[in-house]
Formats: C-alpha cells, sequence, structure tokens
C-alpha cells in the first residue's frame, strides 16, 4: 500500500491550503490517486503524513452512511488508508497507521510514543498480592500457560523458560507506530496512547487508554465504552469493556463481560468471564468467572467456573504478614452472599460457601461439598451439592454461554464426568470411610472443618454414585487407543489433562524444546485434542483397581451400566430437588392482587416458565 502513494500536485496543495490546511513540509505529505482534496479540511499535518482515498462514504456502528474525508485534525507522522473519516481530533494523531474504513472522531489523542509493546510483557501479580505468582501478559495468552507460569514456581526452570518464551514474543511487538484496524470507530474518547487497536473494535466514550492491545476481528469485534479507564492492559477478541470500568495491570480474554464500574488491578480474566459492579486484585480468573454486584471483592486467588454472591468477600492479610497470603478456589465453587474467607484457604471443585470461614479450610480433596458456617465454626457437609438442581444447571448452562465465535485459545473441558473430578472423589470415599470408621464419634475434624457423621454417611453414598457414574459414563463414551494409563489429573483452568502429561510440558519446557510460546500451545491442543484416549485409558485402569482383574468385555459392559443407573439416581435427587423450587411456598409474592390460589399459580408458572 506504501508504493501507492505519491507526493502532492501543486494544484493540490494550493487547494489544501485553501481548505485551511497547513504543513510543516509540503514535501512530504503524500496521497493516492483516489484521494479528494476537497475532503481535507482544516488539518495540520507534520512529519510524513500519507493519505488514501477519501470522499466517498463509510457506514457507522449506528447504520448511517457518512462522507469520508480528514477534517479539523493534526496528524503527525501518520497514515490513514481509504475511506476513512477522522474529525475533531482535539491534540493530534502521531506515529499512526491507520486501516481501511476506520472512523475517528472527536477524541482527544492517539499516539505511539516510541518503543512500545502495547501491553505485552506486563506483569501481572495473580493470585498473591505479594508477588512470586507473576505472569507476563502477552496477545493470545492461553489460560492454560498463565496456568503453568502463575502455579507451578515449584519448577522454576520451567517457568522460566516459559518467560523466556514470552519476552521474545514481546520484543518481536515492540514498535515506534500504533495501529488502527480495519474498519474500526473511534469517538467521543480522550486520551489513547501506545495502543494498538485491531479490526472492527468499537471504542466509544473512552476516558483514557494506555499501553495497551484490543485484539479484535471484523467477525467477533472488541467495544469499550463509556468512561473506561484501562492501563497496561491486553483484551482479547469478542470483549467488552463498559460503563466506567476501570483496569490496570489486566488481561481480559475472549468473550469477557466487564460493566457497570467494576475495578480491577493485577488480575486475569479468561474466557467468558463476567464482571460488574465489584472490585477484584491479584486474581486468576478461569474461564466463566463471575461477578455481578457492586459489593463483592475478589482478592488473591484462583477461581474457575465461579460465581461470586452479594456481599461476598476474603482476606489475605491477618493483619500481621502483609497481603501475602491466596485461595484457591476450584472449579464450579460458588459464594453465597455475604459470604467471608479469610485466607490462605482452599476449597474442592463444586463447593458452596456459605458464612464466614477463618480457620484457613482446605477440602480440595472433598468436591461437591457444602461449606456452612455453624455457630462461628466451619462445618462441611460431603458430596451434598451432587444432589442439588443448582450443579446440574451451572453444568447445562456454561456450554450454552460460551460466546466465542473465533478466538478459542482457552481450551475449555466441560465434561460433567471426566477422570479429573473421579480421582477427587475416589480419594474422598477413602476420606469419608477412614472417619466414618471412628466409633463413637458424632463430629469429626478434618482439615480445620467438622462433620457430622450422620451427613457423612450420606456423602459415601453420594461420592459411591459419582464414581460409578464417573466410569461408566467415560467407558461409554470413549475409545481405546494406545495411549498409557495414567493416575493423577489435573484441571489447568479448564482443561483436564493427565498430570503425567502435565510434567512431561514442564520437562519440555526446561530442555529448551520450545522455541516459540506458539509450539507450547501446539503442543497443549494435541494433549486438548486427545483427552477421550486418555481419559478411557483412566478408566480401563480405575475398572482394573476396582475388579482386582485385568477388564474382560463383560466387565466394561457392566461398569457401563452401572454407571447409567448412577446417573439416572444422580438426576433423580437433582429432579427432586428441581421441584422444591416449585413448591406453594415458592409462589408466596406471586398474584399480587389475586385472592384466588389457582390465579396465583398461573401467575407463578406463567413467569417461571413452568
Amino acid at each position: 500500500m506504501r508504493n501507492s502513494y505519491r507526493k502532492l500536485s501543486s494544484a493540490e496543495t494550493a487547494q489544501l491550503t485553501a481548505n485551511g490546511c497547513s504543513a510543516a513540509d509540503w514535501g512530504r505529505i503524500y496521497v493516492k490517486e483516489t484521494t479528494d482534496p476537497g475532503s481535507i479540511r482544516m488539518c495540520r499535518f507534520s512529519g510524513e503524513v500519507r493519505i488514501g482515498r477519501c470522499g466517498g462514504t463509510v457506514t457507522d456502528p449506528n447504520g448511517v452512511v457518512r462522507r469520508t474525508g480528514i477534517y479539523n485534525s493534526t496528524l503527525i507522522d501518520t497514515t490513514v488508508g481509504d475511506d476513512c473519516l477522522i474529525e475533531n481530533t482535539g491534540t493530534y494523531l502521531a506515529n499512526c497507521d491507520i486501516g481501511d474504513r476506520v472512523i475517528i472522531e472527536n477524541t482527544g489523542t492517539l499516539a505511539c510514543t516510541g518503543g512500545a509493546t502495547f501491553g505485552n510483557g506486563t506483569e501481572v501479580s495473580s493470585i498473591n498480592e505479594a508477588g512470586g505468582r507473576e505472569v507476563p501478559i502477552s496477545n493470545g495468552l492461553s489460560a492454560q500457560a498463565a496456568y503453568i507460569m502463575a502455579l507451578y514456581r515449584h519448577r522454576p526452570a520451567a517457568v522460566e523458560a516459559l518467560a523466556r518464551l514470552i519476552a521474545d514474543y514481546c520484543d518481536g511487538v515492540r514498535s515506534d507506530r500504533c495501529t488502527v484496524g480495519d474498519g474500526a470507530v473511534i469517538s467521543g474518547c480522550g486520551n489513547i496512547v501506545d495502543v494498538c487497536i485491531g479490526p472492527g473494535a468499537v471504542i466509544k466514550g473512552a476516558a483514557e487508554l494506555s499501553n495497551g492491545t484490543v485484539n479484535s476481528t471484523a467477525e467477533e469485534p472488541a467495544l469499550i465504552g463509556t468512561g473506561v479507564i484501562a492501563k497496561n492492559f491486553i483484551c482479547m477478541e469478542g470483549s467488552h469493556m463498559t460503563d466506567a470500568v476501570s483496569v490496570d495491570h489486566c488481561f481480559i480474554g475472549a468473550a469477557c463481560r466487564l460493566e457497570n464500574g467494576f475495578m480491577s488491578t493485577h488480575s486475569l480474566f479468561f474466557s467468558n468471564s463476567e464482571l460488574g459492579g465489584g472490585e477484584a486484585a491479584s486474581i486468576f480468573g478461569g474461564p466463566y468467572t463471575v461477578s455481578h454486584h457492586r459489593s463483592s471483592l475478589l482478592i488473591a486467588g484462583y477461581f474457575l467456573f465461579f460465581n461470586a454472591g452479594s456481599g461476598s468477600n476474603q482476606s489475605n492479610h491477618l493483619f500481621k504478614a502483609g497481603a501475602v497470603h491466596q485461595g484457591i478456589h476450584e472449579r464450579g465453587c460458588k459464594f453465597g452472599s455475604n459470604s467471608y474467607i479469610m485466607l490462605p484457604s482452599r476449597e474442592g471443585a463444586f463447593t458452596v460457601v456459605i458464612g464466614k470461614h477463618t480457620s484457613h479450610h482446605d477440602t480440595s480433596d472433598l468436591p461437591y461439598s457444602y461449606l456452612i458456617e455453624d455457630a462461628g465454626k466451619s462445618s462441611l457437609h460431603p458430596a451434598a451439592n451432587l444432589r442439588s438442581y443448582g450443579t446440574h444447571r451451572d453444568l447445562q448452562k456454561w456450554p450454552a454461554r460460551d460466546r466465542r465465535l473465533v478466538n478459542r485459545t482457552d481450551r475449555i473441558n466441560q465434561s460433567e464426568h471426566n477422570p479429573y473430578l473421579a480421582v477427587k472423589v475416589s480419594r474422598a470415599l477413602e476420606i469419608c470411610r477412614r472417619l466414618a470408621s471412628r466409633e463413637g464419634v458424632e463430629t469429626h475434624s478434618y482439615n480445620r472443618v467438622r462433620i457430622k457423621n450422620v451427613v457423612l454417611k450420606r456423602g459415601i453414598q453420594l461420592y459411591e454414585l459419582a464414581l460409578d457414574a464417573a466410569v461408566g459414563t467415560i467407558l461409554a463414551e470413549g475409545r481405546e487407543r494406545e495411549v498409557l494409563p495414567c493416575g493423577e489429573w489435573v484441571d489447568a483452568a479448564g482443561m483436564y489433562l493427565p498430570r503425567t502429561e502435565m510434567e512431561r510440558i514442564l520437562d519440555m519446557l526446561e530442555e529448551g524444546r520450545f522455541g516459540t510460546v506458539a509450539a507450547l500451545e501446539t503442543e497443549l491442543d494435541s494433549i486438548h485434542n486427545s483427552y477421550r484416549d486418555h481419559a478411557y485409558a483412566w478408566a480401563l485402569a480405575e475398572l482394573a483397581k476396582i475388579t482386582g482383574r485385568e477388564p474382560s468385555p463383560e466387565d466394561i459392559g457392566a461398569a457401563i451400566e452401572r454407571g447409567r443407573a448412577a446417573s439416572e439416581s444422580l438426576t433423580a435427587m437433582r429432579t427432586e430437588d428441581a421441584q422444591r423450587d416449585r413448591d406453594t411456598l415458592m409462589e408466596t409474592g406471586y398474584g399480587i392482587d389475586s385472592t384466588d390460589p389457582e390465579e396465583r399459580k398461573r401467575d407463578f408458572r406463567s413467569v417461571r416458565k413452568l
């Protein structure tokens, strides 16, 4: 495109001067044959400026067709593509490469200061405010690469190797010029400095953007709205930041939604996360991290498929050693309204937290539990969440809420029955059976929580069903390939994989076998795509452990049938639980002016779509 520009003719220079334009050196102003000087008015040019075709039309996001050109603006060392509309830039456009069909209007500054990496390489102090788990963000950072960087500090050589790969990438994007992609719209904004903006992005009313990248495509445009302040950031395709959001040192993943005055510093948010009204500091928000309440705080923790209730809170300083403590909240955890956790702590997958907890619990080996404050103490109900309709609803809604169209960098496995949770359930069974074997004990103590004997025995029954359902379902869905069986599994920010495969990735990093971050991501893709093979191998090995022999086709068939029956039992419990939310008591508040119970029922059923 550069070679298609030419110097101005004397007649064009005269026309531009007559239009109120001026230039430090007209000899450094270049146009195309299709450039209409009549569509360039009241502008000042400095340095080398190139202007593409203008005088035609472009359609704005409201569907209004507008005449292209450059009006009342200052351009410094800037290239403008074809069919752009640039008007009323308050300060200047400097060191910019602007694509085709771009609209820039009523905006203060759009500039690059030189040597910028546009947010790439910014270190985010995730999970631990005091440092030690920094993740250098970059375009296309996956949740899995960030997981390794943040949480495998016991493998320093692997972490250092990954940091070098990211640093190499960041050096490659360093530039003295910022870019605005084809079809982008920048309207009514303040200062935008050292920011690259992708194709199709819409930035309307942003207060300040600095040192960042807005990744976007025409198919999956990013949106930044009114009053947003974003510094030292990267946001990915399809992400939205609107309504006075403020972020600093943050990564916003594909199809994330940040809105309604949400504030965050030093945090990572991966695909499909939704946060509004509250605050986050030093968190690793894996896919589907959700908080919608102004009174909620997420701090110093790892979250994944998570939902925060109104007023939920954590503290990480203990008023002594500073903000050095952290929390691990595994996949599917929920915090009830006004819940509180004093860090450090760890909850197992799909745990519901209700009330205040200060004993630094670790329930990671007891998934699907309820953690409840009881007389000022932390009381655990193992496996209680297995029979909850809410668990079923979550498992159904997450796939339906995957808004990603193009960018699927984050690997997300949403299988309900999987080896990672099955291993946890198997371990939970061992723990519960061991505790239940203690004669004469009504309340047990485990990792600083209390477990009553009556709920322990019910938990054992539920865990048995869950294990049968997992083994049987995986065998029914799987396929036998040449894959070595493995024991332990990892949930790496949404991706299930054998621990042996994670260790292999770490070994390869330490051995320098990845030349680029992209090569690492390709290997992770390969593991993710072979999930069913590994899962089937695990299920066969687990069945061999259960039966005490190499499983025969009959053993496999029987296990599949047990799994089907167990799944049906769990489904029946969840259906029964759902019915409790539809009984007469739940009709309270419906049929506001009715004295007829049947009218109230009709109102209830209409609103609840029953």
